[in-house]
């Protein structure tokens, strides 16, 4: 009787357990799915992995399925990695099981890709070694190499962001043999992509970067000269034109005072510099040379250079002194009639001199007197008339801040010889043929200059006082000496035969080299 009561109040708590058990885990359905990428880049062969984010959080069915709208291009698993096959683009879309809510991310699949720093070495007789940087996009391997070329590593894998060093070693070339030339062929691992790596080898002393000293100092603390040539093979170079050239230019920029009594304070330097053309680029014509050195208009005396990269083979000489000491020039391969210097606030100095064949004094060694050792080393402003105005006021103000960093000072905006700043040569009688000249600076009227005719007036092989004691200051300067203008006096040599030599070239407006670039640096 008492278990038939009971009954009844057994099922009745048995329905509600089972009723609360239904509450606490209800279906939850899905409401909406996301990818955790939307937009994605990958190259050819490489995979990804999307993930799928479906919500709510504890959605009771969470399957999903995933699809590609362009399977040749790239694919995707059921869990959703992605593979890329080919270049292009494919939207890959995510499903979910329970009320088919999607999303997708769209999918831009690049070519599989390789690079190398450089894409010819050259060699010089003995060989060597050589460091070059492989970047790509997957695993590569070396698949051909000339039997005197070993590369290492022969294989690495890909990385989008870093690059491998790789070392070419070349073994020394045969006495009876000329030159050689083979490819070092690096391969994408299972794709077509390659790419190569030329070797050419001559018997020749030097290779590409090789420097030579051609004179050391005797004096002072030594100051760095670095010429470098542009537009010159590796024949032209081998057959001695490139050497020769320099030579020239060193010769020409001692040639002239205070330079050639002050020459023991150099110290003189030449970098080997191969390029593939000879010849440098112009308006019409474009060449592929070491600096890219070119003329920047047909009618222009401009020129342009690559300035890292010649600053780049001028640490390649055993430098005393730091960029900001050290005089770069380089020596194009080119007669055309130009020439420009590229003056740095903090001190450097690249100047561009092509070999041109022009008559004295716009010959050879007037632009190389102009532009390296006049503008170059002395910070010699020009002193010609190219422009029959005043200088503006924004000009007088550009000209005074760079002579407060000590360029320009052979001109002055004053004609007060009691002011200009070679106030003092003016005050000795030993200087008598020194005054205050107006016409300089580009400029007919506004600025002075301190005697009617100089170098870097028209070129010819005279500077002035001025700018003769300028070039010492600087050389005592850079040399850690101490400058007296009364040892500056026992020493100075006036060139006076220049000024009697005469020539209708001088009046040729057409024949200015043009002013200094100026680039200031923070």
């Amino acid at each position: 009787m008492k278990l038939a009561r009971l009954i009844p109040v057994l099922i009745f708590y048995l329905l509600t357990l089972i009723y609360s058990c239904e509450r606490d885990d209800p279906y939850i359905k899905v409401t909406e799915v996301s990818i955790d990428k939307s937009f994605l880049t990958i190259v050819e062969s490489h995979t990804e992995q999307l993930n799928a984010v479906v919500s709510p959080f504890g959605a009771t069915n969470k399957n999903v399925k995933w699809t590609s709208s362009n399977e040749s291009v790239v694919t995707v698993d059921e869990n959703g990695l992605l593979t890329a096959h080919k270049k292009g683009e494919a939207n890959i879309t995510v499903t979910t099981e329970d009320g088919s809510k999607t999303a997708t991310s769209n999918i831009t699949v690049r070519e599989s890709w390789m690079s190398l720093s450089q894409d010819v070495i050259e060699s010089a007789v003995t060989g060597g070694t050589f460091n070059i940087k492989l970047s790509a996009s997957n695993n590569w391997s070396v698949v051909s190499n000339p039997q005197w070329v070993s590369v290492s590593p022969s294989s690495g894998t890909g990385m989008l962001v870093d690059s491998t060093s790789i070392t070419v070693s070349i073994t020394q070339i045969e006495a009876t043999t000329l030159s050689r030339s083979g490819s070092v062929i690096f391969k994408l691992n299972n794709r077509e992509y390659a790419d190569t790596l030329l070797i050419n080898q001559y018997n020749f002393s030097y290779s590409d970067g090789d420097h030579e000293t051609i004179q050391s100092s005797s004096v002072g603390n030594g100051i760095d000269l670095v010429f470098v040539g542009d537009g010159y093979t590796l024949e032209e170079v081998r057959q001695g034109k490139y050497k020769n050239k320099l030579l020239e230019a060193i010769e020409h920029f001692f040639n002239i005072e205070p330079f050639r009594t002050y020459r023991n304070y150099f110290d003189v330097h030449i970098v080997y510099a191969f390029s593939e053309e000879s010849g440098i680029s112009d308006h019409i014509n474009t060449k592929n040379t070491k600096f890219s050195s070119k003329y920047d208009s047909p009618n222009s005396t401009r020129m342009s250079v690559d300035q890292l990269l010649s600053f780049e083979y001028a640490l390649k000489a055993p430098l005393i002194s730091t960029l900001t000491e050290t005089l770069v020039t380089v020596i194009t391969n080119s007669t055309r009639f130009a020439g420009t210097n590229l003056s740095f606030s903090d001190g450097k100095s690249i100047s561009i001199v092509p070999a041109t064949n022009l008559p004295y004094p716009n010959d050879f060694r007037g632009v190389v007197q102009h532009e390296i050792g006049g503008h170059g080393f002395g910070r010699l402003a020009d002193e010609y008339v190219q422009r029959n105005t005043s200088i503006s006021a924004a000009e007088i103000d550009e000209l005074k801040l760079w002579q407060g960093w000590g360029y320009f000072r052979n001109v002055d905006v004053t004609s007060d010889v009691n002011e200009v700043w070679w106030k003092h040569i003016i005050a000795d009688p030993a200087f008598s043929y020194v005054g205050a000249y107006e016409g300089a600076y580009t400029y007919e009227k506004g600025v002075w200059r301190s005697e009617p005719s100089s170098l870097m007036n028209n070129n010819i092989s005279y500077i002035n006082a001025a700018g003769r004691e300028l070039i010492v200051k600087q050389i005592k300067n850079l040399a850690g000496e101490t400058f007296t203008f009364n040892e500056f006096k026992l020493r100075d040599v006036r060139e006076t035969q220049a000024l009697t030599r005469y020539t209708t070239a001088t009046s040729n407006e057409t024949l200015k080299l043009p002013p200094p670039v100026l680039i200031r640096v923070d």
